[in-house]
């Protein structure tokens, strides 16, 4: 059986610190359209790309979703 009770005796081995608070980031167009960017490149694999850019993959596929549904610019 698992004891949970406290003890003043035991020293923490790790410490995790939290330095987010928890509400919204916002990404300018630029930024969503550089990481979206990145996963268009012959390998890429989102979910690394979001790790790196501190978010879900879900949140990286809607920004591809919503990128291919702006119109292109005509040059």
């Amino acid at each position: 059986m698992l004891d949970h009770t406290l003890r003043s005796d035991v020293t923490a081995r790790r410490l995790e610190v939290i330095t987010e608070t928890g509400r919204r980031r916002w990404f300018s167009k630029d930024d969503k359209a550089r990481i979206v960017e990145e996963t268009l490149v012959s390998g890429a694999v989102v979910s690394e790309i979001a790790r790196r850019h501190g978010l879900t993959p879900q949140q990286v596929f809607t920004w591809r979703r919503q990128a291919r549904r702006l119109p292109t610019p005509m040059g």
